[in-house]
């Protein structure tokens, strides 16, 4: 099919797939975090600079891509629930085709530690339920020392999908930009249960601001004999919650862990809770005995007036020869004006 009559193709037409609601809950859990929105929005205009992608193929710039191609348009709804994703992300508007897949960014949002991004796939042949990125299939943002993240692609008719990565990069100096620089530069689909995969050459780049958050400086401290976790942070934007810390761990424990990071249970006092078991990225200059890093969810619940966050300090070995868990006592943080 070619892109006009893609462009021109009747919505009403279009057979989709049957998704289990089941499935719709699993995607927005694991892909969007998904949270309620906070009462108060505000209008973020994040400038998006399009770049041009490899001359091999072939590359439309669109203002919105979810507003000119109907089965786009319709499924973008799937993902976004309730957690503010689209009215806060940034128009890209770029597809590639090559080889007979056309690739597309639709939106992407950046809210000061994770990276979200919208895109879309046709294909011309069936390549199954399971289908994911070959080649360099991950996001790299320029300046970054590498990234973490979940990508989830979903079928929702016999030739196209959509997905959505959220990825955290990380920066030697354990600090975000107020832009970052974006490439994607995936070289094929792979079908897990048609064993068939297409090789092509989608080249994209992009920027993004960061969303203007309110940042509230915590700097709170709580340690066991071997740990010494600092709470400096945190910060809200209307799409998440960002906290940023520190962790000190002493020589003879590292000796005895090598790997010593903490993941996090975050609750209100009205009982929402946000994580529960979940880490975050960071960097270390000193080989684990300092480590600095983030971790983000959802906004927070309307109403809630205190947000209670227990560091839980996982030891290992690694390799799956041992484990050691650790609760700090829980930091506070008032919500109010």
């Amino acid at each position: 099919m070619s892109m006009k009559e893609w462009m021109d193709l009747d919505v009403e037409q279009l057979e989709l797939l049957d998704v289990s609601d089941k499935e719709k809950a699993r995607v927005k859990q694991h892909v969007l975090k998904k949270q309620r929105k906070a009462p108060a929005w505000r209008t973020v205009a994040a400038a998006a600079v399009i770049g041009i992608g490899a001359a091999t193929a072939t590359t439309f710039v669109m203002p919105s891509v979810a507003s000119q191609i109907p089965f786009m348009d319709d499924v973008i709804r799937y993902f976004e629930g309730e957690n503010g994703f689209e009215e806060f992300s940034t128009d890209i508007g770029l597809a590639e085709t090559d080889e007979g897949v056309t690739v597309m960014i639709d939106d992407a949002v950046y809210d000061g530690t994770n990276i979200t991004v919208s895109f879309a796939i046709e294909t011309d042949k069936d390549l199954g339920e399971n289908v994911h990125m070959t080649g360099a299939s991950g996001f790299d943002v320029a300046g970054s020392t590498g990234s973490g993240g979940s990508s989830e692609i979903t079928k929702i008719s016999e030739t196209r999908y959509v997905g959505l990565s959220t990825f955290t990069p990380h920066f030697e100096n354990g600090e975000y930009p107020e832009k970052v620089d974006i490439t994607w530069n995936p070289q094929g689909l792979s079908g897990i249960e048609q064993d068939v995969e297409v090789k092509g050459d989608w080249s994209f780049a992009f920027s993004l601001e960061r969303l203007e958050g309110n940042q509230k400086l915590v700097n709170e401290t709580v340690q066991s004999d071997e740990v010494t976790f600092t709470l400096k942070s945190v910060e809200f934007t209307d799409v998440s919650t960002v906290i940023s810390y520190e962790q000190v761990v002493k020589e003879a424990f590292l000796e005895e862990w090598p790997s010593v990071t903490p993941v996090f249970r975050v609750t209100d006092d009205r009982g929402h809770v946000y994580m529960d078991g979940t880490g975050g990225g960071g960097v270390s200059p000193d080989n684990g005995k300092t480590f600095e890093g983030t971790t983000a969810f959802g906004t927070i619940e309307e109403g809630a007036g205190e947000l209670i966050i227990q560091p839980i300090i996982i030891a290992s070995l690694m390799s799956g020869e041992g484990l050691e868990e650790m609760e700090l006592e829980p930091i506070v943080i008032e919500l109010g004006e």
